[in-house]
């Protein structure tokens, strides 16, 4: 049997209907699949650039501050490990480096010095090697050689922070390899790190991050926040000193939650089973007419089948629906979508403010109060939110539409329709979310395939002076500083064409003119398809970095105390002539210049008024010079000039006579006396000229030769220059080899006491002055006034003062049972350098009380030059020595520097008179003048008085007729052994 005509017609309806719901449906969700895949990749991206930005930040940040720690160890390098300075250093670099938690230098790795010291007391003493903790990363930077950051580690005076440490290391004084020295340190809190870059809005912005230093074995958490959000994050590594940090972050909601990929289904779902329904309907229709003639006795059956067909219709919405009494209770609440949730609010024969909040429900009675004064009874667009439990808020859409009901006399319904736009709302808060991370502090813009702008953040138009308005539509050429040729900016797209990134410094130009430099980084953004659908540029105005970097510059090749250039800047200036200019037919000349007795200006004045005569010595230099020379201060009291090269094939003595000019100009500048404290003073200089030519490769070299010059000036009376020549190596290896043999004189038993008896006025022995001797293997008897000078400079004095000491001591012990010796007394010559060891008074007291000798038998002789350093220390150390009862001798009288009011202050027991006195007596008035005030003066200052060097017997008798009181002297005896001198007493 056939179907009937309405069977086959309503089959064909079901048919037509199911494809149309299954177009829509998969229509609908390619639409949202491809929809959520476009804001995942622009929230990536969007969180990419804003983690580039704050990596960006966290490094310029870390850079900024650590750049201190190189000023610090460009200082102990340059001062040779003298750290005085630091308190003052460290607290201009604070004021520049606020972030930083304080400044340490570690000799050998121990801290010594602290700024600021509150706060940071427990650091004083810290051992950074030897921590268990610290102590690899410190092993690492001292093998490394270069600047390593350590942490977080946990600091010894609480808290946690980063520690960077970049090792120091100082010159040998005999030309050897560096020695490391220790460390310089900066030591960064991390919760002042973050802050100084910002991180608290990072959170601000809805953002879960970690930052953790992933070159370990095992990752190291720096900081985190809501870690465990992080679900597929966004990651950048950042290669910081010695070490390698990533940021991952993500937003704390996700990236996209999983239960909207259920709500797009119910949705598509809804709306194709709507679309379809309604092509169903149609269809229908078209069925009803065409079956119009055949069924009219069916009319009225079909005409109640279309009403409940318009019913399944509406019920087919996917929306709520409500139906509500003009008094407010719930007639009908139809959840399509089984909206249990929504169900609890809206419950039917109750009041809708029954379970809804106030403020929802004040939503709703001012819409039905706008429904009623409206022409059409109808209002949309209200939005409310209903909170679902303690995370979720679902948002609402309302339409309501007021039916009046068909019999007279009775109150109409309100109908209302409730639309689920939550996701809408949640996409309107990421715009607002994006918006507010575009408005960082750094400068942004977004330009169009075309590279049009289309829109810039405030700090834009903060930094580069132009308003919105001015550049929208213009391209970023408008900022163009025309430093930058047009094969920079080719290479710049090509990066960004090849890469999608590019990153750099460029300087750009500001509204006003002004140029400016700027750290810049550009993104390209693409489309779905892969094409490039914007650009978005962030950069900073990095101004103030540049000064910074120009201030270590300044650091790093000026001498900070003179202001001229340093040893770095002079021996780079040395190979630009050796590698750029080949000094081909030219010829240079570097000037060794070195300050005669500076040492002493130190020792009276102190180091504050050696540093001024330094500033005044560096400009005068500066005068004596043309400015194509280049002066440097290479040391101390040393100073270096490099003059400008000159041609020399017309004339080969060119440059030695262009040297020599500068020489003497400088020789004529140190005539003026300095002004020091008020004070006029004379000071001298020795300088030695060696050639820099094309035979010279090393600058070293050629700065040595000079050096030997200058030593060769100085032993030849100072004040004057010298050439370089090749003997001079000779000499210095001859005093080098005769240093070596000094040292082992003491050691081989090379040293011998003699002794040169001194007299009465009635020729009667009464004491001796004991002199040293060496007598070397080989080169035979050396003379003192070669070796001493020599064991002062190398401190070889302090063993071989002691030795004798010890030797004269032990000489007075093995006499002391000899009653023809019993007031016999022993001189013994004292150097400055052994004088001023702290302990000296208590070096004399143990050998006086190890060989049990009268202490009035031992007389100390110092040298009246001596009286020109710490003259409180002088005074307190020849009181204790008083004290002890040891007899004291001023030596050399009349030649030094004493005042008559500082020696009577002090402890003197005998005054000698030199020898040049005395051998001047019988040469006329003035000179025998001398020698009688001298006498006189000791004697009206309580003093015995000794002459010295009294050769002739007119001599002798003149000197007793002035009441001199002794005597010593070749006229009266020759040193001699103490053999001999034992068998003369005897």
């Amino acid at each position: 049997m056939s179907d009937s005509p309405s069977n086959k017609t309503s089959r064909s309806t079901f048919t037509y209907s199911a494809i149309v719901f299954f177009v829509v449906f998969f229509i609908g969700v390619s639409a949202s699949f491809v929809w959520q895949n476009q804001q995942n990749h622009i929230q990536r991206t969007q969180a990419h650039a804003l983690a580039q930005t704050y990596s960006y930040q966290l490094r310029s940040v870390l850079d900024h501050n650590l750049s201190g720690i190189y000023s610090l160890a460009a200082l102990v390098h340059e001062f040779g490990g003298f750290t005085r300075w630091f308190p003052q250093v460290a607290e201009s670099l604070h004021q520049l480096y606020p972030e930083v938690n304080h400044f340490a230098l570690s000799p050998n790795g121990i801290v010594e010095q602290v700024y600021p010291l509150a706060g940071n007391e427990q650091a004083i003493g810290f051992n950074q090697l030897m921590d268990i903790e610290q102590g690899t990363d410190a092993w690492v930077t001292l093998k490394q050689q270069k600047l390593l950051l350590s942490g977080p580690v946990n600091l010894v005076q609480g808290g946690q922070g980063l520690v960077a440490r970049y090792p120091i290391t100082l010159e040998d004084r005999h030309e050897g390899p560096e020695q490391f020295w220790g460390f310089s340190n900066v030591v960064i809190r991390v919760d002042a790190l973050l802050k100084s870059a910002q991180f608290q809005a990072l959170v601000e912005q809805g953002f879960a991050y970690r930052l953790d230093r992933v070159d370990l074995e095992t990752p190291l958490v720096i900081s985190e926040n809501n870690a465990e959000a992080l679900v597929e994050p966004v990651v950048i590594e950042m290669s910081l000193p010695g070490v390698r940090w990533r940021l991952a972050l993500t937003p704390e909601s996700g990236w996209f939650p999983a239960h909207l990929w259920l709500i797009y289904g119910i949705a598509c779902i809804g709306v194709a089973g709507l679309v379809a329904r309604f092509v169903f309907m149609g269809l229908r229709i078209k069925e009803q007419k065409e079956l119009l003639s055949i069924l009219l006795t069916e009319q009225t059956e079909h005409a109640n089948a279309s009403d409940d067909r318009l019913n399944r219709t509406l019920m087919a919405i996917p929306d709520p629906l409500l139906e509500v009494s003009q008094t407010g209770d719930v007639i009908n609440a139809r959840m399509p979508n089984d909206e249990s949730e929504l169900a609890d609010y809206f419950k039917e024969g109750e009041s809708f403010k029954a379970h809804l909040p106030e403020s929802v429900i004040e939503v709703f009675e001012f819409v039905f109060q706008e429904v009623l004064r409206s022409d059409t009874l109808s209002h949309r667009g209200a939005v409310f939110s209903l909170p679902i439990n303690e995370q979720t808020k679902l948002w609402f859409e309302m339409s309501v539409v007021f039916q009046a009901s068909p019999k007279s006399g009775e109150s109409g319904n309100y109908v209302v329709l409730l639309r689920d736009i939550s996701i809408r709302h949640e996409s309107e808060q990421q715009l607002r979310i994006a918006a507010t991370a575009f408005e960082t502090q750094d400068g942004m813009l977004i330009s169009d395939q075309h590279n049009r702008i289309i829109k810039v953040n405030q700090a834009f138009q903060k930094i580069s002076g132009y308003s919105e308005s001015e550049v929208i539509g213009q391209t970023p050429a408008i900022l163009q500083s025309g430093r930058h040729d047009k094969s920079f900016y080719e290479c710049m797209f090509a990066q960004l064409a090849n890469k999608g990134t590019w990153e750099g410094e460029v300087w750009n130009k500001r509204k006003n003119g002004e140029i400016y430099p700027e750290w810049l980084s550009i993104s390209s953004v693409q489309d779905y398809l892969g094409q490039v659908s914007h650009y978005v540029a962030t950069f900073k105005d990095i101004s103030e970095r540049k000064a910074s970097e120009r201030q270590i510059r300044q650091l790093n090749y000026y001498d900070s105390l003179t202001r001229l250039a340093n040893r770095t800047l002079l021996l780079e200036e040395m190979m630009f002539f050796v590698q750029e200019k080949n000094l081909r037919s030219l010829q240079s000349v570097v000037l060794f210049i070195d300050l005669d007795h500076f040492k002493d200006v130190n020792d009276v004045w102190g180091h504050n008024t050696g540093d001024q005569l330094l500033q005044q010595v560096a400009a005068r230099l500066t005068e004596a010079t043309r400015a194509q020379d280049i002066v440097a201060r290479f040391g101390g009291d040393e100073f270096l000039i490099l003059l400008e090269p000159v041609d020399i094939s017309n004339n080969a003595d060119r440059a030695l006579y262009r040297a020599s000019h500068v020489a003497e100009k400088i020789f004529k500048a140190f005539e003026r006396p300095f002004s020091l404290n008020q004070t006029d003073y004379q000071i001298s200089a020795s300088i030695g000229l060696a050639i820099f030519d094309e035979h010279c490769h090393d600058p070293l070299e050629v700065i040595k030769q000079a050096e030997l010059a200058m030593y060769e000036a100085k032993s030849s009376g100072r004040s004057r220059y010298c050439f370089y020549q090749t003997g001079m190596q000779e000499r210095v290896l001859e005093r080098v080899q005769l240093e070596s043999d000094l040292r082992q004189a003491l050691v081989n038993d090379e040293f011998t006491l003699h002794v040169q008896p001194q007299w009465d006025t009635q020729r009667k022995m009464i004491g001796a002055e004991a002199l040293l001797r060496w007598q070397h293997p080989e080169r035979g008897l050396v003379s003192p006034g070669v070796f001493i000078p020599l064991a002062e400079e190398t401190r070889l004095i302090l063993p071989i003062g002691e030795w004798v000491l010890r030797t004269a001591c032990q000489w007075l012990s093995e006499w002391r049972l000899d009653e023809t010796m019993n007031d016999f007394i022993l001189s013994v010559n004292v150097s400055a350098v052994q004088f001023s060891q702290e302990d000296f008074v208590q070096q004399v007291q143990r050998i006086l009380s190890e060989y049990d000798v009268a202490a009035g038998s031992l007389q100390l002789e110092l040298t009246e030059s001596m009286l020109a350093h710490d003259q409180q220390d002088i005074i307190t150390k020849m009181s204790e020595l008083k004290a002890l009862g040891v007899l004291i001798s001023l030596d050399d009288f009349g030649t030094g520097y004493s005042s008559l009011s500082y020696l009577h202050q002090l402890p003197i027991d005998q005054l000698k008179i030199d020898q040049s006195f005395v051998a001047n007596i019988e040469q006329g008035e003035k000179n025998a003048s001398l020698a009688e005030s001298i006498i006189s003066l000791g004697h009206n200052l309580g003093m015995e008085v000794i002459a010295e060097g009294v050769e002739t017997e007119a001599q002798f008798t003149w000197l007793a007729e002035q009441g001199c009181d002794l005597f010593q002297g070749f006229g009266l005896a020759k040193p001699m052994s103490i053999t001999e001198l034992l068998d003369s007493l005897k």
